[in-house]
C-alpha cells in the first residue's frame, strides 16, 4: 500500500478472525516501532509480545476481576451502568491472537519523581506505537491501541508480566487479522485544528 493509503485505511480493530499473525510480519511491525524517533535517541520503549493463549486469558481475567470490584463498590446504579459499559472496551484486545504490552521509562529526573504527562518518554513511545500500527495496516492486519486495561489493573498486569522499575506499562495493543473493517470515521477539517502564524 502507498503511504497515505495506509494512513487513510488504518482503523481501530476490535474484532478478529482466528487467523494467526505470521512471525515475519510481526517482526516487521516491531522493526517499524524500533525505527520511530525518540528524544535524544534514547529509544525508551520495550514491547512484551504475548501469544500464549493461557496468559492472554489470565490478563483478561485480571481486568474483569478489577472491573467487577469497581462495579460492586459503585454507589449508584448510574455509576454501575457506566462501569458495565466499559467491559468490552477493557477486554476486547484479549480476543486478538497477539497482545503487546508497551513499556516506557522516565528519561530525565523530575522534581516530582515521576514522568509528567508531557514527558518525552511517553511522546517517544507514542511514535513507536503508531509506527507499529501503521505497519500492521500495511501488512493486512489491524489492531487497537488501548489504556483502559491498565487503568483498571496496571499493578496486577505489570506483576503477571514481570515488569520491573524503572519500566512501567503505558499501553496495550491488539494485533490480528480484522474480521471486518469499521467504516471510516469523520475527522475534523484542517481549518478547525490548524493555526498558521
Amino acid at each position: 500500500m502507498e503511504f497515505f493509503e495506509v494512513i487513510r485505511n488504518r482503523r481501530s480493530i476490535r474484532h478478529f478472525t482466528g487467523d494467526p499473525v505470521r512471525d515475519e510480519d510481526l517482526t516487521a511491525m516491531l522493526e517499524a516501532a524500533r525505527l520511530a524517533p525518540s528524544s535524544t535517541n534514547q529509544q525508551p520503549w520495550h514491547f512484551i509480545v504475548i501469544r500464549d493463549r493461557e496468559l492472554i486469558t489470565d490478563l483478561r481475567d485480571i481486568v474483569n476481576v478489577s472491573l467487577d470490584a469497581l462495579i460492586d463498590e459503585a454507589e449508584t446504579e448510574d455509576r454501575k451502568k457506566v462501569l458495565r459499559s466499559r467491559r468490552f472496551y477493557g477486554t476486547h484486545i484479549f480476543d486478538a491472537p497477539v497482545v503487546v504490552t508497551v513499556l516506557t521509562r522516565a528519561l530525565y529526573p523530575s522534581p516530582l519523581n515521576e514522568e509528567p504527562t508531557f514527558g518525552q518518554g511517553l511522546q517517544s513511545v507514542g511514535a513507536s506505537i503508531e509506527n507499529l500500527l501503521l505497519a500492521a495496516t500495511a501488512l493486512g492486519y489491524g489492531g487497537c491501541w488501548v489504556a483502559l486495561p491498565l487503568e483498571l489493573a496496571y499493578r496486577e498486569i505489570e506483576s503477571i508480566l514481570g515488569v520491573e522499575k524503572p519500566w512501567y506499562a503505558v499501553a496495550m495493543l491488539s494485533i490480528g487479522v480484522p474480521a471486518r473493517l469499521p467504516a471510516e470515521v469523520s475527522r475534523k477539517p484542517l481549518k478547525e485544528i490548524v493555526t498558521f502564524k
